[in-house]
């Protein structure tokens, strides 16, 4: 009898139930068409033998000899790896040659793959028994899984990623009760999902992934990193807990995710602890000490490291080394680099792990310490630096770096209250003053503030409370009631006034007088101004200047005094240029943009628009982009140009959407709605308004826009149509407003010929161009650009179907007698 093709421990039907990893197997498939050793390493329970089981068996036809598994998670010697590989190819030793004379012997003459599993115990004897093996045997492929590579010279190492995973979405309601559900289209995209509902399934039979639990299934495969063992343990619970259930006891992890009894798995991952102490064996004493009091970070890069983590038992100059076997381990992860900075992190697991042995040691806290000085020093370097001359690129650095350590923050904040150390906490807030400006994220702001200073509110430094004080008013001036952020500002005034804290009084102030400005106290908005004015001068805080020259600006326009509103948005410019900020100046121009528009200054307005675009896209400043790209298409239709407001409009709406403000959504759906008005589509923008007014009554801020577009609706359909297109969509998800609000009708075919295909632009283009006027000479008299006068007299061409201006003589004359 011929030998069997091979012992892989997996019988076919469990090939079949094999989830996700299709493009690795493809790829890998390749691989081994040209390479002789590929290991495949990653953390424990990243489903390292599993691939190489499936791979195996798919490559299996390739080799005459078959396949052999060797599993080495018994062997911990020399003699015992050796032994358990001469015992899986059924090699015969005797007294006249060693354990790796018998395996040469056996696969010299060989044609076969060769699958060396869990070899991290024995990476020396493995490493000399594959160099044997290379040399000696040259139709033998090895194929080895290692939580470290075996560092042979002609090794290919693949790194197991983790399952795909869904991204967690910025949610549009920050206040719901769960996480948003993943949409429909998207459920079989995500192998970590699938993954979890196949197993799911397995452990009930009635289990189904549905729109009311897919988003906590998704923020369960992302707390588990989209590793596939700790997925597999999780979906097993089910047949006790809902998912719900099971995602709020992953705080416990090592406790609930537990083996279901089956003894499918082999000991070592029959519960997720049992994973992680198999790799926190194999460590040194220092490779501990540091994998542990790495757990204080999200992400770190090396430096952050080498501050925070060394020291009793790591010396500095250790930790190169140190950090570089941990991540050979496959236990510290390459993150990402952020302008050539190269970061690192622990997936959620061996961190709660890690963290798990820091506390227990006793070292927590001084680490957390030290982690807290180097945050504050580091952020209040940077906003002071902030407030001087700084190149544009660097500035872009400092905030991309802001955007990768967010997670880290926040959490050295909560740790700081948690050990009541407040005044640490809020230099922490105020240093990110202008980060969470910039990037929009007063929702997150405000809430870390919010718990910041209502803790021993008595013990905080006066400075410092009226400072956080000032910036919680200005961060909640979008998010709640006008009497809300009033309170908030009068408190952050007397705060800086008993203190005189000059910048926190300014601050407090001009956002006093922004709310006088939204409820058309005009008088009382230009005197709160006018008190921050006075108080920001006596500080050297650019960003307060720049904040109060924007209020005046807008007084200025809303009382008509357009060229006093573009001075003082020119003198804010000036104040930005001198630092770099081409932030601000962007929103300065976006402000000199809006007062063209008013102008009917519309090419002047475009250009505007266009570069302050230009500069909050390179930034991905969300709130600054979808309020820009809205102006944008409303001064496309104020030129009659409803398919070109399209674009800017579509993209206003999926900003907002990402950016997670509903107040941002609702004004965009607006936008949306005026535009349907413009192609006729009365009851599609019913629709639209009715979505933005149920999210501004769950805001509590109404708008007059609301009543004029509905009022706007009626006049064309009438009471009943409107009211039954007004309640079209508001019940559905706003995932699916989003897809409904986006998918535009197709415009009508232009009727050659007819006056009725022009829009009123092009008639007055057309008219002009029939008396003989030339394209300069049109642009002058209606204040545009010639470019836009040619594009106008091409459509006129095309829809009237003609080819010169003689044509034109007479159209209109032409056409009232049809």
């Amino acid at each position: 009898m011929s030998p069997p093709r091979h012992n892989l421990p997996l019988s076919a039907g469990e090939f079949v139930s094999f989830v996700g990893r299709e493009r690795d197997i493809v790829d890998l498939g390749r691989l081994l068409g040209t390479a002789r050793l590929v290991t495949l390493t990653g953390t424990g329970g990243i489903g390292k033998t599993r691939l190489a089981l499936h791979l195996a068996e798919r490559v299996m036809r390739r080799f005459p000899d078959g396949v052999r598994f060797i599993d080495l998670s018994e062997a911990s010697t020399h003699d015992q790896a050796l032994r358990a590989v001469a015992v899986g190819l059924q090699a015969v030793e005797n007294d006249s040659r060693t354990a790796m004379d018998a395996v040469i012997t056996s696969l010299r003459t060989r044609n076969l793959l060769l699958l060396l599993d869990t070899c991290e115990h024995t990476v020396g004897p493995m490493a000399e028994l594959c160099q044997a093996v290379l040399r000696d045997c040259p139709r033998v492929r090895i194929l080895a899984t290692s939580r470290q590579p075996l560092h042979v010279p002609e090794e290919t190492i693949w790194r197991v990623p983790p399952l795909s995973l869904p991204a967690r979405p910025t949610p549009t309601d920050p206040y719901a009760a769960g996480p948003d559900p993943i949409p429909r289209r998207d459920t079989q995209r995500y192998e970590s999902v699938r993954l979890f509902v196949t197993r799911a399934h397995a452990a009930r039979t009635g289990f189904e992934m549905t729109r009311e639990n897919s988003g906590y299934v998704a923020e369960i495969c992302r707390m588990l990193d989209g590793m596939p063992l700790a997925i597999e343990l999780a979906a097993a619970r089910v047949r006790l807990l809902s998912v719900q259930q099971i995602l709020r006891r992953l705080d416990d992890r090592f406790q609930l995710l537990t083996s279901d009894g089956s003894e499918d798995l082999p000991p070592r991952q029959r519960t997720l602890r049992a994973v992680l102490e198999w790799s926190h064996d194999l460590l040194t004493d220092a490779e501990r000490l540091l994998l542990h009091r790495l757990s204080v970070f999200s992400t770190w890069y090396l430096e952050a490291a080498e501050d925070v983590c060394s020291g009793e038992g790591v010396d500095p100059s250790d930790i190169l080394p140190l950090h570089f076997s941990l991540l050979d381990k496959s236990l510290v992860v390459m993150d990402a680099e952020i302008d050539g900075t190269a970061h690192y992190r622990l997936t959620e697991t061996v961190r709660a792990y890690a963290a798990e042995h820091l506390a227990r040691s006793g070292g927590g806290d001084d680490r957390w310490e030290r982690y807290l000085r180097f945050c504050v020093t580091h952020l209040e370097e940077w906003a002071k630096g902030d407030c001087a001359p700084l190149a544009w690129g660097e500035r872009l650095v400092r905030l991309r770096m802001l955007d990768h350590h967010r997670e880290n923050h926040v959490r050295v904040v909560d740790w700081a209250l948690s050990r009541g150390r407040v005044d640490e906490a809020l230099r922490v807030c105020v240093a990110l003053r202008s980060y969470w400006m910039v990037r929009g994220l007063a929702a997150e702001g405000s809430r870390v503030l919010e718990r910041a200073l209502g803790t021993d509110p008595d013990g905080q430094s006066p400075h410092l409370r009226a400072r956080a004080l000032a910036l919680h008013a200005e961060l909640r001036l979008d998010l709640d009631t006008a009497p809300r952020v009033s309170t908030l500002a009068m408190c952050a005034l007397e705060a800086a006034r008993a203190c005189r804290e000059a910048g926190a009084a300014a601050s407090a102030l001009a956002t006093m007088a922004l709310l006088s400005l939204r409820t058309g106290a005009l008088d009382e908005a230009r005197q709160h101004a006018e008190r921050a004015r006075d108080w920001a001068s006596q500080v050297d805080d650019p960003a307060t200047e720049v904040a109060t020259l924007d209020v005046l600006a807008q007084l200025a326009r809303r009382r008509g005094e357009s060229a006093r509103a573009s001075g003082y948005l020119e003198q804010s410019i000036s104040v930005a240029e001198n630092l770099g900020d081409r932030w601000s100046v962007a929103r300065c121009l976006h402000g000199l943009g809006s007062i063209a528009a008013e102008r009917r200054d519309f090419a002047r307005a475009r250009a505007l628009f266009a570069e302050a675009l230009s500069v909050f896209g390179e930034l991905e400043a969300a709130p600054a982009t979808a309020h820009c790209a809205r102006e944008l298409g409303r001064l496309y239709l104020a030129e009659g140009e409803a398919l070109r407001a399209r674009e800017p409009l579509s993209t206003c709406l999926r900003v907002s959407f990402t950016s997670g403000q509903r107040i941002a959504v609702a004004r965009a759906l607006e936008a949306l709605a005026e535009l349907a008005l413009a192609e006729g589509e009365a009851e599609r923008a019913a629709a639209l308004v009715g979505v933005a007014a149920d999210l501004r009554t769950s805001l509590d801020q109404p708008s007059a826009e609301t009543l004029r577009l509905r009022s706007a609706v009626e006049r064309r359909v009438g009471g009943a149509r409107t009211a039954e297109a007004w309640n079209a969509w508001r019940s559905l998800p706003l995932e699916q407003v989003l897809d409904r609000a986006l998918a535009f009708p197709r415009p009508p075919a232009p009727v050659a010929g007819g006056p009725d295909s022009l829009t009123p632009r092009e008639r007055e283009v057309a008219e002009l161009a029939e008396r003989g006027l030339s394209n300069r000479e049109i642009a002058e008299r209606l204040t545009i650009s010639q470019a836009t006068v040619a594009r106008h007299i091409a459509n006129i061409f095309r829809k009237l179907s003609i080819s010169s201006r003689a044509q034109l003589t007479g159209w209109a004359v032409s056409e009232d007698g049809v």
